[in-house]
C-alpha cells in the first residue's frame, strides 16, 4: 500500500512475498548447541518485548501500559526488554520507568542478547507484547510465535498479517487498550489458551519456501 501511495508504483508491479524466520532455531523444541548460557530463571514470570528502541517501536507506551496493571499483576510479573538499544534510548526508557513510579527491578532492560538467548526468552515469557506503530514486517512477532509464546501486538501496518487474530491486537496509541489486553491475557485462561493455539497455527504459515515460490 505504501509503495503504491508514495512511490506511484502500479499494482501489477507490486508483490508481497512476506517473510520468515529460521525454524531450526526459533521453535518450541529446537536443541541449541551452546551450553554456556543463562536459562533466565532469575527473571521469574515476565512479559517480554524484543526489538529496536526507536520511537516507532512505542516502548514508552508499553511501559506506561505495564505501570497501569493492577497491584496484584505488578507483584507477579516483570517487564523485560531485549534488543540493541542506543544510550539515549536507554535514558528515555529509564526516565519513563521513574515517571511511572515503577521500581528498578520491575522493568529489566537486557539490551542485546544472542539469538540463542532470545529463543530461551521467547520460550520462558508468560506473554510477548509488540506495541509498534509501524513495521516493515515485524519479525520478532513471528519469532515469538514460532517458539510457542502467546503473542499480542499493535493493530498497525503489517502486524495483522502475522497475528491473524483480531482479539489479540490493540490500538498502540491507547495506553488503556494495551493495559486491558495484557490484563485479559494474564487473567483469562481460556483466552490465553487461544493465544497459544494461534501462535502454533499462524507460525506454520510463514516459511522461506513460501517466500521463494511467491
Amino acid at each position: 500500500k505504501e509503495a503504491k501511495e508514495y512511490l506511484n508504483i502500479p499494482n501489477d508491479s507490486l508483490f508481497n512475498i512476506s517473510s520468515a524466520c529460521d525454524r531450526k532455531l526459533f521453535s518450541p523444541d529446537s536443541r541449541e548447541k551452546i551450553t554456556n548460557y543463562s536459562d533466565f530463571t532469575y527473571l521469574g514470570d515476565f512479559i517480554f518485548y524484543s526489538g529496536a528502541g526507536d520511537p516507532r517501536k512505542n516502548l514508552i507506551g508499553l511501559i506506561k501500559a505495564f505501570s497501569e496493571l493492577s497491584k496484584n499483576l505488578l507483584s507477579k510479573y516483570k517487564l523485560v526488554l531485549a534488543g540493541k538499544l542506543a544510550q539515549p534510548e536507554i535514558e528515555l526508557l529509564s526516565a519513563c520507568i521513574s515517571e511511572c513510579c515503577l521500581a528498578e527491578n520491575q522493568v529489566i532492560i537486557l539490551g542485546y542478547v544472542s539469538d540463542y538467548d532470545l529463543v530461551r526468552l521467547y520460550r520462558r515469557c508468560k506473554l510477548f507484547v509488540f506495541p509498534s506503530f509501524h513495521e516493515g514486517f515485524g519479525l520478532p512477532v513471528l519469532e515469538a510465535m514460532s517458539c510457542g509464546a502467546p503473542v499480542i501486538s499493535s493493530d498497525r501496518s503489517s502486524l495483522p498479517e502475522i497475528i491473524g487474530f483480531e482479539e489479540a491486537m490493540f490500538d498502540p496509541e491507547d495506553i488503556i487498550s494495551i493495559k486491558n489486553l495484557i490484563t485479559r491475557c494474564l487473567t483469562d485462561t481460556k483466552f490465553y489458551n487461544k493465544l497459544l493455539e494461534n501462535s502454533k497455527y499462524r507460525s506454520t504459515l510463514f516459511s522461506w519456501d513460501s517466500t521463494i515460490k511467491k
